[in-house]
């Protein structure tokens, strides 16, 4: 999921002046932005969570045969996650930017200009999101999460949809009246898990570890909450140790959807002096 441009060292980016010079090739930037998001629905709401972080990596290439890779953490302080005036949450993952753009800029602007005048229903939102961003001179390789309420008859019904703008599908991943979880972005952490695990022993027979599946039909609200902070930090943490681009990082906001109102449990700030910032990681 990476939206890159090739540059020769003419036209490099200021933070890539000095790089792309002493290396003297020709070079790409790639804009990444993975992400880990999550959205947890149980019968008292709706759970909303995304990290933070936008990485850039570039590929330099010196001579015919040596490629040089490097991936930094650019920005901390993205938005990911959001909610229209009607309650209804979009979170998103996958290319940083439209048009060398961040991306949440035009996730306000399809808010603002977009689903504000209309009001659309939670069950509308997924295909104009694609009308919307296929609009565009170039279309991001993104992928949303969207979720809210539509009142069927005097009863609220829980929607939850994955929406890929690179094939333009949308799916509906919440059975009725059942409790659960998705996620989007840097899942091989959370999906270990979660997910049964083998080792293979000396015959090169698979043998399962012990598994205990997670009982999300149980879960609470404070559960949920609880869960969707405790897969993005693993992941962060987890990235931490590996030799791997880190991907995902920075502060967590997390959104609460209810039938009739939606609230911040925690939401990024902007602050005159970033030292002063006070983030729930």
């Amino acid at each position: 999921m990476l939206n890159g441009r090739t540059q020769g060292c003419s036209g490099a980016l200021n933070i890539w002046k000095k790089a792309a010079k002493a290396l003297c090739v020709k070079y790409t930037v790639w804009e990444k932005i993975m992400s880990f998001i999550i959205t947890t629905y149980v019968r008292e709401g709706i759970v909303m969570a995304s990290d933070s972080l936008m990485t850039l990596n570039t590929s330099s290439q010196q001579g015919q045969n040596s490629v040089v890779q490097m991936a930094v953490g650019q920005s901390d302080s993205n938005y990911k996650t959001f909610v229209t005036p009607s309650n209804i949450g979009i979170s998103t993952f996958g290319d940083a930017s439209v048009n060398d753009v961040p991306i949440a800029g035009y996730i306000e602007s399809f808010i603002n200009e977009y689903s504000r005048q209309e009001n659309y229903e939670v069950d509308q939102v997924p295909n104009e999101l694609i009308a919307y961003f296929g609009s565009l001179p170039s279309t991001p390789n993104t992928s949303f999460h969207v979720a809210g309420y539509k009142n069927v008859n005097n009863t609220f019904e829980q929607h939850v949809y994955v929406i890929k703008l690179s094939d333009g599908t949308v799916q509906q991943v919440n059975p009725a009246n059942q409790q659960g979880v998705s996620w989007g972005g840097e899942a091989d952490i959370i999906s270990r898990i979660v997910k049964p695990v083998f080792t293979q022993d000396q015959n090169g027979s698979y043998q399962p570890f012990p598994h205990f599946n997670i009982p999300y039909q149980f879960f609470t609200l404070q559960d949920a909450i609880d869960f969707s902070v405790y897969a993005i930090k693993m992941t962060i943490d987890t990235l931490r140790f590996q030799p791997r681009p880190k991907t995902v990082g920075g502060p967590i906001d997390v959104l609460v959807l209810k039938p009739t109102e939606q609230y911040w449990i925690n939401r990024k700030k902007l602050w005159l002096f970033r030292s002063s910032r006070t983030v729930f990681r």
